[in-house]
């Protein structure tokens, strides 16, 4: 499996409720938080990974719609 990686950082006196907003809409997104670390006591910096699906698993998949809509399934 691959991974893509992001990050973010977020101000530490901007409180825990706007780094918890911006990581369940990043969750929305796929996003699934790997890491934070806290940079100098006033910044944090969240790592980010999702998973990569690769391009072979989307043909099956058209390939398999495709035959059931051509077998009358």
């Amino acid at each position: 499996m691959k991974w893509e990686n992001s990050f973010l950082v977020f101000e530490v006196s901007n409180g825990p409720h706007v780094i918890i907003e911006k990581l369940n809409a990043m969750g929305e997104e796929g996003w699934e938080l790997s890491s934070m670390l806290n940079v100098a006591g006033i910044k944090i910096i969240a790592f980010l990974k999702r998973a990569i699906h690769e391009e072979t698993e989307k043909v099956d998949k058209e390939a398999e719609k495709i035959s059931k809509l051509w077998s009358g399934e």
